[in-house]
């Protein structure tokens, strides 16, 4: 074959491949975390199985790998290697302690007590150590199921350990190749949730009242993802500025840019300019409100291309058509500029094509942000100390799993159950700080259990072969890791199949061991539900008071912040993150509260009225936040702003009884002409933002009326 044929035949190839390695591991985090975690147990389990045949050191190095990369968190080079150290230290005196004390059963328990009590409460300080924890509590489990096939007692802490150790070099290694990746894939992930949440409001432009409700519904949860992200980013930078070197700063406040960017456009795609109800039945022509629909999927479908450029560190290309759609939408607009709605309408069109220009001139517009005030930052971090009270959720917690784990453990050694130890795993893994969490964590375990066996059977029974079983151990761990963050039903399903193969592999027994796996699964299932149902429930109903006033006051902050002209840029930043979060932490829980016993669901029509209020004010403030900075307020914006303010203050103080009746009828009474007041302010031009400011004095003046029969709840 000529040269120049082979080169033309090879060069496509090559492309291929990259483009493959590119668009379905480099663009996925979870399949690039699936795939290192698998290549590990591959260059450990086939030399051992198909050289040396013995599957007890194969099986024993794959499950150490298992462990050490369920417990990494660390995003920096030097703080993975911290990590990393402490957590093989760890799991070399939690496997021999295992190894030694387990025929001992009387000593055992109490080494089981001691261990895992204090496991559980360091875990509680920061991120780093609930994952060195994490991981080795799942040691000490292992432990207990391989001890019967070990033939000497320091096989299990030099085996387990052993595979740990080669995870975390080629963990450490690929970090250190590329530091940055890991900001990259937690920043990739908070635009995903943004472009999720802005495609799902797209379809409130037309809709009805029935639809708006449903969707609403589903932009809470999304943005309580949305949320959750940011805070997770926001961690993982502060622990990167606290490792990296003073000469990696620079790079470092390159992505400290990114999120308060990402922090930036969440703030537009989260405000309201109008209620979705209102606007469908006033604007006459569906074509243009259908465009802003179209505008805001383009918008989305432009940030998930933005959030692939951070993964693939290949520069972004912003789409044309973008434009093209922003000035068809415009002349839609222009044309419609007698009617009513016309204001709202072209203010909702300038916060979107604000959305636009961030993306289109993100490097000039993160370039702006000043982030040294960051570089002394540091990860959050809880002392040892205030752990040890009882009234800490990590204590509780610490207790309730504690609880959990004795009580399986007697149950294993009382009932003679033979792989009893998994009673303690599915406890571990099922047991949360809440009990709505543990319930579904609960459901998704058994169901995925279920499901695993029947699968697991009968892939076992294709592939009978020690290849076969190599392959299906690998295949299934490959996908449990793939699906561990997305859908947990079908990550248990996956590493029950895992649990079968190397069970086969070690004794030929995978099949036998299922039965087992599904009664324990059940016994610690129960175990963990009554735990959390019976010692120190903590129901949704008590916080949401003590929530809803955090909301308030956060949320009242964050309006002042935008029309006091003395506050600083970054204090702005601050009200703003800190208002979401409490809106966050309020919607999560009537979300968890909708789980719990119908008997403990107390107040639930007025709780979900507040956190539907709560979260239309957080809308309404943050469209007027996206518009701070079109010029000066009039006074007398200035001073019905100062108003609102001061009628939130009074719902602080009723949620608090506070109070007095003389006050609330006062604040009423002012409330009760702001509609007539607006009315005239709305005829003066200069009054250019009062439109926005009615929508949050409207909603402030439903929750005041709302907080009257709030403050029962403190009686309950």
């Amino acid at each position: 074959m000529p040269k120049d044929k082979m080169s033309n035949g090879v060069e496509p190839i090559k492309d291929r491949i990259a483009d493959i390695w590119i668009n379905v591991f480099w663009k996925s985090p979870d399949h690039l975390w699936a795939l290192k975690v698998t290549v590990s147990i591959a260059f450990l389990l086939i030399p051992t199985e198909l050289i040396f045949h013995n599957s007890f050191f194969g099986t024993t190095l794959a499950l150490g790998v298992v462990a050490m990369a369920l417990g990494e968190t660390d995003v920096h080079p030097k703080g993975r290697i911290k990590s990393s150290s402490i957590a093989l230290i760890l799991y070399v005196i939690t496997s021999s302690l295992v190894a030694i004390f387990l025929p001992l059963p009387a000593w055992f328990a109490i080494v089981l007590l001691v261990l895992s009590f204090s496991l559980l409460l360091i875990g509680g300080i920061d991120s780093r150590m609930q994952g060195v924890t994490f991981g080795t509590m799942l040691i000490l489990v292992y432990s207990m199921l391989a001890a019967e096939n070990s033939e000497k007692w320091y096989y299990l802490p030099l085996f387990f350990t052993l595979g740990a150790f080669c995870y975390a070099v080629i963990s450490i290694l690929l970090l250190y190749f590329r530091p940055y990746r890991l900001l990259q894939q937690q920043l990739a992930r908070g635009f995903h949730f943004l472009a999720e949440y802005i495609d799902l409001k797209a379809n409130l432009f037309p809709s009805d009242p029935q639809v708006q409700k449903v969707i609403r519904t589903q932009l809470a949860q999304k943005n309580i993802n949305l949320a959750q992200q940011i805070e997770a980013c926001k961690n993982d930078l502060y622990s990167y500025s606290e490792e990296c070197s003073p000469e990696a700063l620079p790079v470092a406040d390159h992505y400290y840019r990114q999120w308060f960017l990402l922090q930036a456009m969440q703030e537009r795609a989260i405000s309201s300019h109008e209620q979705y109800d209102l606007l469908s039945r006033q604007v006459k022509s569906s074509d243009l409100l259908e465009g802003f629909g179209k505008l805001m999927r383009e918008i989305a479908a432009a940030v998930r291309l933005y959030a692939d450029s951070l993964l693939t560190e290949r520069p972004y290309r912003h789409p044309f058509s973008l434009k093209w759609t922003i000035t068809a939408l415009r002349a839609m607009l222009d044309a419609e500029k007698d009617e009513p709605y016309y204001l709202t309408l072209s203010l909702l069109l300038r916060n979107l094509t604000g959305l636009e220009e961030n993306l289109r001139e993100n490097e000039k517009t993160i370039d702006q942000i000043d982030v040294t005030v960051f570089h002394s930052r540091k990860p959050e971090r809880t002392g040892l100390k205030s752990l040890l009270h009882a009234t800490h959720p990590r204590f509780r917690f610490a207790v309730r799993l504690t609880l959990c784990w004795m009580l399986g453990y007697g149950i294993m050694l009382y009932l003679n159950f033979g792989k009893g130890s998994w009673i303690l795993m599915t406890s571990l893994i099922v047991v949360q700080q809440t009990y709505s969490a543990t319930r579904i964590r609960l459901f998704h375990r058994v169901f995925g259990t279920l499901l695993g066996v029947v699968g697991g059977v009968a892939l076992a029974q294709l592939l009978p072969t020690t290849p076969g079983q190599i392959l299906l151990l690998l295949t299934s761990i490959y996908f449990f890791f793939y699906w561990l963050k997305k859908n947990y039903t079908i990550a248990v399903v996956f590493i029950t199949i895992f649990v079968l193969a190397a069970f086969n592999l070690l004794s030929n027994q995978g099949v036998a061991v299922m039965m087992p796996r599904i009664i324990d699964t059940l016994v610690g299932g129960t175990l963990a539900y009554m735990a959390v149902r019976f010692i120190w429930p903590d129901w949704q109903y008590k916080q949401l008071p003590g929530l809803m006033l955090n909301a308030v006051a956060k949320n009242r902050r964050y309006f002042e912040s935008i029309y006091d002209g003395s506050v600083s840029e970054e204090d702005y930043l601050h009200n703003r993150r800190t208002a979401y979060n409490a809106d966050n932490a309020l919607t999560s829980a009537w979300k968890w509260m909708r789980l719990e016993p119908k008997n403990r669901r107390g107040y639930q029509d007025k709780a979900f009225n507040l956190t539907n209020l709560n979260h239309a004010l957080l809308s309404y403030i943050s469209a007027f936040g996206v518009h701070k900075s079109a010029g000066d307020l009039s006074e007398t914006e200035l001073a019905l702003c100062r108003d609102v303010s001061d009628v939130l203050r009074l719902v602080s103080e009723m949620l608090t009884n506070n109070a007095d009746e003389k006050q609330i009828e006062d604040s009423f009474r002012k409330a009760n002409c702001w509609d007539e007041q607006i009315d005239k302010m709305m005829d003066d031009a200069g009054n250019h933002r009062v439109r926005l400011i009615y929508n949050i004095a409207h909603v402030s003046r439903e929750l005041l009326a709302e907080a009257k029969g709030i403050v029962k709840l403190y009686e309950v």
